[in-house]
Formats: structure tokens, C-alpha cells, sequence
């Protein structure tokens, strides 16, 4: 094994939707060639009727679509129809346990992207609870295969895409969106300086918003068989302003930032087919001075008297408040989303906008040409039934050669790793499965996070060696890449064999390959990509990881290895599965942890082992003591052997949790039972 570091530039790939476009999402299949120079775009399309019910049912001889005003070939057309979260036929657990092993397949899937936005005009008490409300909502809302990311435009805590619902709750609980103030201290701060958002140095002229929602289309832009949605919760934006450039001084003034930023953003919404949906966590809004408890200006004044100046101050907020609703119908009038205001508890309407993406269309047409390279199409999709509505993506990028087509497989070349790194959905060339675990490192302050991602894939069936790039890039959740590490580790594989002690069955050779990075405390994103040279195939998987501060907490625990042995004399290995025969033999493999830099005395420590089935109850119950003689160096280790030829087929949940003094510490993994 070689390793390597990675180069700067690598390391600061923009893994989140906030600060950098994602690559092209396209997999094998997604741009099928049908001669040289012919390249087929993929288009999530909606209908909905009057009631914004999705219309299902709908063929290839119902759309017609426009590509520069001329109609085109439909030359592929697949409806989807995605399937419902039924909470009664999934694991009692389910919902609260995620998977603890990630596949690079999730791009094949049907389903949503949704991109909870909090904006940084949320104001201030309770409308910010009212705000992590709807977006809790929007989480709770998510069906089996969506994926999910939170943004803000204030503090910048992000979670990238994930199932994970525990993740995406605790960025939503995370910090304050607000950089607002309350009404009574915003008319206390206008009495001595003019409160201007244009000139606020945080986002000037508001265009942090505008570039935000343009990088989240440009992210989603490249994933044609998932719904885009993204929810706007905020109560204003700036589109702009009356400012002169004479005001402005030498500078060019927000308004014509504004124009550029809106224009660019409005390109980047129409080619994703990003969807917005306007939420104003404000509810009912009272207006005018009166209706608070102190107004300042309520007192008569030498030249205008109290009553005049509540009026002055009534009519403007009034003014304001109905701009801002209509600031904030802009974008959901021109994507087909819904405008949510006035509403004391917006959060109720979250499943009716979830269900108007429940069914929709995917068509494929031919990728036109133009003489600049640069230039976009514009592009438009009818169906030929009276009181519907279509919303489909109005703009696509032309191929970037005119006169000369470019040869058959130009558009399918495999992507660099930093192209496999740096998009929004893993590249799916060849199929990865990844086990992300963190552990206190035995010789540095700094915890280790383990890698595991199974290569199989590469592997060739006639044995011969493969010399595989392994890249790990770790971000934190604002997207900055804080640790990588680069290795060449050479494979062999026999492809798939029979295993003597599973009852001759076929089963797969798994290849797992183990990397590393330190990390400090907190939360991270992990990419790892898998490049073959001499093929030219690449791949890359994504998962997160927490790392616990094993240094200081009195109790913590591992994250969970499983390995498993096939062979009656075989070595345990490390693998992804966790679907397992009864016959095989299959450990939990974790540590437990009593602060590694801590100096008070070691205690005992209780696990409670649990393995709950699908209903979620317990069918095996028990409490291992661990006493201070367990404790090598503040940590003892801990192997669970499941239990597999005593249970039935099924689902199960293993359960972990480790007790001392007050202090707990849980561990959950979930298995299948085949």
C-alpha cells in the first residue's frame, strides 16, 4: 500500500450545496447515444390540475415539447410514481436508526432532492421557533428515498444531503437564522439611525440570498430523475432597489448587482426545474404602532402631532408588509411552487406540498446544437389536456461544438476523482458501499475515523491483481474539507464463489479496503472515491460521521465494526453487509471509552445488549458488566456475537448502551437476517 496526501486543491472541494456547483449526476443509461453526436437530456416534468393534485396516468402522446420554439421527438418517456412512507410496514425503529452502511446507488433511485433554506430574514423569538417548525416538518415529510440538505444564509450551518432525519433536525436546531430584530427595537433604532437591510455589510444588498439559491440549482441541476424542491422559510427578499448610482457614489449601486445576481439566479431556476416553495414563519401580522405594547412616536410633538405620526407609521408598515408578500411570490409564481403566508401554522401545509410531487414524468429528448458554444436553449413542455399545469425545466446548455458533432462516447467519458469528489450525488460507474467509524486513536489526542468501502466491483473475475486509487476527502458542514488522505492499495478477486459454510450458496466476494483520517470532535461528511487507471473507471460513495469527544466525556463509545467469518477455520474480516446467512459467524466489534485523557478513577461500566425484531421487541435481553480490571488505558473493548441461527429471517436492531455514574452512551445497528 501506497499512501499519499491530496492536493490542496482537492481538499477544498465544495461538498455542500452552498459554495460550490456539483458535476454532472449522470449515470450510464442517463445519455444513451444513438449516433455520433447525438445526446439525449433527461426532464422531470409535473402536472398538476386546479387542485394541484399531480395527474397520473398521462402517456408520451400527451406532451409536446419545445426546443427553441420547434417541436421535438420525445425519445424516451418514463412516468414515476414514487412510493409513500407507510410507517406500518416499516421497522418500529426505522425511522430513528438510520443505515449505518452507504451504497453510491442512491442516484439510480426515484424521489426528491429537497433543500430546506433558512433564510436570514427570519425575524427574531417566535417566529424562529415558528421557522425550525416548518423545516422539522419538511424532515418529518421526507418519503423513503429522499434526500435532504439544510442551508442558511445566516450563520452558515449546513447539513448536506442526507436521509439521516437525526442529522438534518439537529443542523435545523443548530444556531440562530435570524439576523433580524423585533418590531419594537427595530422602531427604537429607526428614532436615532435608519435601519437599511441594502447596507447591511453581512449580505449587501441582499445578495447572498440570490447567490445562494442559485448555487443550490446549479447543485441540483445535473439529477434529472428526482423532484427538486427547495423551501424558502424566511419572510422577505430584496429584488431591488431604487438606489441611484448618483447615491451610490462611485459605486455601481445594489441596484445593478441586483439586476446581474437576479438574472443569473433566474437561468440557474430554470435549468434545474428547482421548484421554490415561500414560507413566512410570521403567521398573522398586526401592523401600526397601536398594536404594540410600546410605541415609540406615540407622543405629541411640537410640529406633528402623536395621532399623525402612528398613521405615518401604520401606513408604511402596512406598505411593507404587503411588498414583502409579494417578494416573496416571486419565485414560487415562475417554478410552480406554493406561496405560504399569513398562516399561523404554516408547518400544516408541509404534506400537501410533499404530495403534489408524489407522480410525475421523465422525458428525454435530443440535446440540440448551437453555434456558441455558451449559449442556452430554451425549452417547453405542453400536454395537450385543458386545465392543467406543466413544470418542467425551460432552459438546457447546448452542446458546446457547432458544425462538427462530437464522436458517439464523448458525452459518456469517465469522470476525474475530483469530479467524483465534488458532485452532489455519488458516481454510480461501479457499485461502492461505505462504513464510516470513529474510534479514540491509541497513540494521538486526535480520534481516528476508519474507512471501510468494499471494491468488489473492480475486482476481476479471472484473479488478476488491480492496482486501486483510494482518495477520502472529510468536510465539516460548511462544505471546507479539513482532512484527506490518499492511498494505492492492490486487489484481487475471484468474483463469486461458493462458501461451504453457507450451504453451498453463491456468494459474493466482497473486497474491503481500509483507510483513515484524524478528525476533532464534531460533525463531518465523508467522500471516498475509487479510481482504476488502467480502466478508467471511477466511482465515489458519501456518508457522514460524528466523532465524539472520547477525550474528555466520562463514558463514549465507538462507532460499531462488524466482521464476519465464513470459512469454519476462516479469519473474521471486515465487512459492509449486514444482511447475513443463519449460518454465518457475525461480531459487533466497539469500544468503550472513560475519557482517554481524563485522570479520575476508572469504575465499572454496564452494557445493555439489546436485539429488537421488526416490531420491536426485545428477543434478546441482557447486561454485560465491564470491570475497571476491562480498562486498559481508560478504554475496553467489547464483542457482541449475533446470535444469527437462533433468529428467524427478518429485520433486527441491535441495540448498545453503556451506563456508569449517571453517564449514557448509545450505539444502534441494523441487520437482516436472510
Amino acid at each position: 500500500m501506497r499512501v499519499r496526501t491530496v492536493s490542496a486543491a482537492l481538499l477544498l472541494i465544495a461538498s455542500t450545496l452552498v459554495l460550490a456547483q456539483a458535476g454532472s449526476d449522470q449515470r450510464p443509461g442517463d445519455t444513451p447515444q444513438f449516433r455520433a453526436g447525438v445526446e439525449l437530456i433527461q426532464l422531470d416534468v409535473a402536472v398538476l390540475d386546479s387542485k394541484r393534485e399531480p395527474v397520473r396516468g398521462l402517456t408520451a402522446s400527451d406532451f409536446t415539447v419545445l426546443d427553441n420554439g420547434v417541436e421535438t421527438p420525445i425519445r424516451a418517456f418514463t412516468p414515476v410514481e414514487l412510493a409513500p412512507r407507510i410507517r406500518t410496514s416499516e421497522a418500529a425503529w426505522a425511522e430513528e436508526v438510520p443505515p449505518d452502511v452507504a451504497t453510491n446507488q442512491v442516484g439510480a433511485q426515484d424521489g426528491r432532492l429537497v433543500i430546506i433554506l433558512m433564510d436570514r430574514s427570519i425575524p427574531p423569538e417566535q417566529p424562529t421557533v415558528v421557522a425550525r417548525r416548518i423545516a422539522s416538518a419538511a424532515v418529518e415529510a421526507l418519503g423513503p428515498n429522499d434526500l435532504a440538505a439544510v442551508v442558511s444564509t445566516s450563520n452558515g450551518a449546513v447539513q448536506s444531503l442526507t436521509a439521516d432525519r437525526e442529522r438534518l433536525l439537529r443542523a435545523i436546531n443548530t444556531g440562530d437564522p435570524s439576523t433580524g430584530m423585533s418590531s419594537d427595537a427595530k422602531q427604537i433604532m429607526e428614532m436615532f439611525t435608519p435601519v437599511e437591510p441594502l447596507s447591511d455589510g453581512r449580505c449587501l444588498c441582499g445578495l447572498c440570498v440570490l447567490e445562494t439559491i442559485t448555487r443550490v440549482a446549479d447543485a441540483v441541476q445535473d439529477t434529472p430523475r428526482r423532484r427538486k424542491m427547495l423551501f424558502f422559510i424566511g419572510s422577505d427578499m430584496i429584488w431591488q432597489s431604487t438606489r441611484s448610482v448618483m447615491a451610490a457614489g462611485a459605486d455601481v449601486g445594489c441596484e445593478t448587482r441586483l439586476k446581474d445576481a437576479r438574472a443569473v439566479m433566474f437561468k440557474a431556476v430554470d435549468r434545474a426545474n428547482l421548484t421554490v416553495h415561500s414560507v413566512d414563519p410570521q403567521g398573522l401580522v398586526t401592523t401600526g404602532p397601536q398594536t404594540r405594547a410600546s410605541a415609540p412616536g406615540g407622543f405629541d410633538r411640537p410640529v406633528r402631532s402623536g395621532p399623525a405620526v402612528r398613521l405615518e407609521q401604520q401606513q408604511s408598515e402596512t406598505k411593507n408588509s404587503m411588498t414583502s408578500r409579494q417578494n416573496l411570490e416571486v419565485l414560487p409564481a415562475r417554478t410552480g411552487g406554493r406561496t405560504i403566508v399569513g398562516q399561523n401554522r404554516p408547518e400544516e401545509v408541509v404534506p400537501a406540498v410533499f404530495r403534489e410531487s408524489e407522480s410525475y414524468y421523465v422525458l428525454a429528448i435530443e440535446r440540440g446544437a448551437s453555434d456558441r458554444p455558451d449559449a442556452g436553449r430554451s425549452i417547453e413542455v405542453k400536454v395537450a389536456r385543458k386545465g392543467l399545469r406543466v413544470y418542467a425545466q425551460r432552459q438546457y446548455a447546448a452542446l458546446e461544438t457547432a458544425g462538427t458533432p462530437p464522436t458517439a462516447g464523448a458525452a459518456s467519458s469517465p469522470p476525474s476523482t475530483r469530479e467524483a469528489l465534488t458532485r452532489l450525488l455519488p458516481n454510480a460507474g461501479m457499485p461502492l458501499a461505505l462504513a464510516v467509524t470513529a474510534f479514540a486513536s491509541p497513540e494521538s489526542p486526535k480520534p481516528i475515523v476508519r474507512v471501510n468501502v468494499d471494491v468488489g466491483a473492480f475486482g476481476h473475475k479471472d484473479g488478476t491483481p488491480v492496482p486501486l486509487d483510494i482518495t477520502v476527502v472529510a468536510t465539516d458542514q460548511t462544505g471546507r474539507g479539513v482532512a484527506s488522505a490518499r492511498q494505492t492499495s492492490t486487489v484481487a478477486s475471484s468474483g463469486r464463489v461458493p462458501d461451504s459454510s453457507v450451504e453451498g450458496k453463491q456468494l459474493a466476494r466482497e473486497i474491503n479496503v481500509q483507510s483513515h483520517v484524524e478528525l476533532p470532535p464534531g460533525d463531518y461528511g465523508l467522500r471516498v472515491a475509487v479510481s482504476d487507471a488502467a480502466t478508467g473507471n471511477v466511482a465515489s460513495v458519501f456518508s457522514d460521521v460524528t466523532v465524539p469527544k472520547f477525550d474528555s466525556a466520562p463514558l463514549s463509545l465507538s462507532g460499531v465494526t462488524v466482521d464476519v467469518a465464513g470459512l469454519p477455520a476462516g479469519a473474521p474480516v471486515t465487512t459492509t453487509r449486514r444482511s447475513f446467512h443463519r449460518e454465518e459467524r457475525v461480531r459487533a466489534l466497539l469500544q468503550i471509552y472513560q475519557g482517554t485523557q481524563r485522570d479520575d478513577a476508572i469504575v465499572p461500566v454496564s452494557m445493555h445488549v439489546q436485539i429488537l425484531d421488526a416490531k420491536g421487541t426485545a428477543v434478546r435481553d441482557q447486561s454485560l458488566p465491564f470491570a475497571e480490571q476491562a480498562f486498559t488505558n481508560r478504554r475496553a473493548d467489547c464483542v457482541i456475537t449475533l446470535p444469527l441461527a437462533k433468529l428467524p429471517a427478518g429485520e433486527y436492531l441491535l441495540k448498545l448502551e453503556a451506563s456508569v455514574d449517571g453517564h449514557k452512551s448509545g450505539r444502534a445497528l441494523r441487520f437482516v437476517v436472510e
